[in-house]
């Protein structure tokens, strides 16, 4: 009877939640389980290119709260008081980092389950409230401190009970399915229903078929050597136009902007969201959209942080001998990403770096100069 219930419920709320739906990635019910065969599977065939994407922070981007790789840093050695009135403790259950926050007079614990984020900037936690919410924690893990701090998004976030003190509540099947959409941005595949509707990803972090599409039908056509059907039955962003990849990689990173949005170009938040602003550059725009963000970055392998490999690409094109033949007159040899995709940090243990290419003004690293503005502030 439970069994029946839950599917009656399901079809109800896929009914009610359709059209918020319609906007994500991968829709949340769009495909059944089976058709996804997971990165070890393409692995069979491309071992190099999943093993280098198995260490990739898109593939390590969720995880239960203690298999993540740094879930040894989580456990702060004493308790901590953001503000006056709150002090968080934390410990752990036999499965998930446990928080108590304390006002002085009561007391509130609550299960965190989830690691959201690989860690190279911070890692957010959360956790199920009940069967119909969830709660985005108040801290979060920072790796340039190696310690917990206030959540991205949470600064302005009232803290007046010990629920908001907790974090910011999701409804999980509300008319804006907030917390689905982290999952499946931090997932791979449909995501399904547990026990008291806990969400379940299919496959933890971005892998494969995130990108390439579901990939049975794929494999079924290698294994019964049908040449015709295989490259048709996997999808592949290469073949995608520029225009069309930042529409794609910014599914979760953010699309550029489109139907009259308007951006706030001098909040530094906005800088995160990295295809929204490269579709600003002359880069992109002038360069016939031949530059994208598989350019600089490969997607089957770990994101590199060695500056020289970025100026290698810029220089590749910013190359006396050929179009287009403009060279930087003040360091035409390096600084090519410091000074022309300038670190932008909202707050002081984060770092973005602004994908809008261009030339700024010193300590005005949001807009470049071309854009007016007097290049942000």
């Amino acid at each position: 009877m439970l069994q029946l219930l839950s599917h009656v419920r399901l079809a109800v709320l896929i009914a009610f939640i359709a059209p918020q739906l319609a906007a994500q990635p991968l829709q949340v019910f769009d495909h059944s389980p089976d058709d996804f065969v997971g990165a070890a599977a393409c692995g069979g065939c491309h071992p190099a290119q999943q093993r280098d994407q198995s260490k990739s922070g898109h593939a390590t981007s969720l995880a239960p709260v203690f298999e993540h790789s740094l879930a040894g840093s989580f456990l702060p050695l004493a308790p901590l008081t953001p503000s006056p009135q709150l002090t968080y403790t934390y410990g752990e259950d036999s499965a998930n980092l446990v928080v108590s926050v304390s006002d002085g007079d009561q007391a509130k614990d609550f299960a965190l389950e989830w690691a959201f984020g690989a860690g190279g900037q911070a890692v957010t936690f959360v956790g199920q409230a009940d069967a119909d919410r969830y709660v985005e924690h108040h801290l979060s893990y920072y790796s340039a401190t190696d310690s917990l701090s206030i959540t991205p998004g949470h600064q302005d976030s009232p803290t007046r009970n010990l629920d908001e003190a907790l974090g910011v509540e999701y409804q999980t099947f509300g008319p804006k399915p907030s917390i689905m959409r982290c999952f499946q941005c931090h997932s791979t595949g449909p995501l399904g229903l547990g026990d008291s509707f806990k969400l379940e990803p299919n496959e933890l972090g971005v892998r494969c078929e995130v990108c390439h599409g579901p990939g049975r039908s794929h494999v079924e056509a290698v294994q019964r050597g049908d040449k015709g059907a295989v490259e048709p039955t996997i999808g592949n962003p290469a073949r995608l136009s520029g225009s069309e990849l930042l529409q794609f990689c910014g599914s979760c990173h953010r699309p550029p902007s489109s139907g009259g949005e308007v951006i706030d170009w001098s909040d530094p938040w906005n800088v995160r969201h990295q295809p929204v602003y490269l579709g600003q550059s002359s880069c992109f725009l002038n360069s016939g959209e031949a530059l994208t963000c598989m350019s600089c970055h490969d997607p089957h392998e770990p994101l590199s942080r060695a500056t020289p490999e970025y100026e290698a690409r810029c220089q590749g094109c910013h190359d006396s001998s050929k179009p287009p033949a403009s060279v930087c007159t003040q360091n035409p040899a390096s600084s090519c990403v410091t000074c022309h995709m300038p670190a932008v940090a909202p707050q002081p243990n984060l770092r973005f770096t602004n994908h809008w290419i261009g030339v700024y003004e010193p300590g005005k690293p949001l807009r470049p100069r071309s854009a007016g503005l007097e290049g942000g502030r």
